[in-house]
């Protein structure tokens, strides 16, 4: 057993500037086989950087406070579906499901959990984002590529799987 103050777990900032108020649990519990995240957001906020979908774990938010709006497509150039997720909801995502942003766009705070399986972490590579390619002039599907947790946004790669190029 043990036991942690959500209090007591340093904040890490989203790589993306998502997000200020992060604590990842999963980082001060020795062990862990999934991923807890602790998130405060404020208005403007989100949960991520963008729209993306994980091929090797699957989401669970959980808003305890306040209500989150959650865009979701099924694919890159489809029509966005909003859903906006309440105090004490859920929503829930399978590994490789649509890909997904949530974010705060109301005017108090969101608290909140995301909660990744199976893993204390993601990986990079498992990860794809949707992002308007200036070379393609559509939205695309990008693969992201990058070192640690959460690394610095220069030190990651993030290529556009139709032509290539890379932002």
């Amino acid at each position: 057993m043990e036991r942690v103050s959500i209090d007591e777990v340093d904040a890490v900032p989203h790589f993306m500037g998502a997000n200020t108020h992060r604590k990842p649990l999963s980082r001060a519990i020795e062990g862990m086989g999934f991923a807890a995240t602790y998130l405060e957001l404020d208005p403007g906020e989100a949960f991520s950087g963008g729209l993306h979908t994980h091929t090797d774990q699957e989401e669970l938010f959980v808003v305890l406070e306040g209500t989150a709006t959650w865009e979701t497509k099924a694919e890159a150039g489809a029509e966005p579906t909003l859903t906006e997720v309440g105090p004490m909801e859920a929503i829930h995502f399978d590994a490789d499901d649509v890909y997904q942003t949530g974010r705060n766009e109301s005017d108090g705070v969101v608290r909140g959990l995301a909660i990744g399986v199976p893993g204390s972490r993601h990986t990079w590579e498992a990860t794809e984002a949707l992002v308007d390619c200036e070379t393609c002039g559509e939205e695309t599907v990008f693969t992201l590529e990058g070192e640690g947790r959460m690394p610095d946004i220069e030190e990651m790669t993030i290529s556009c799987t139709e032509c290539g190029s890379e932002l």
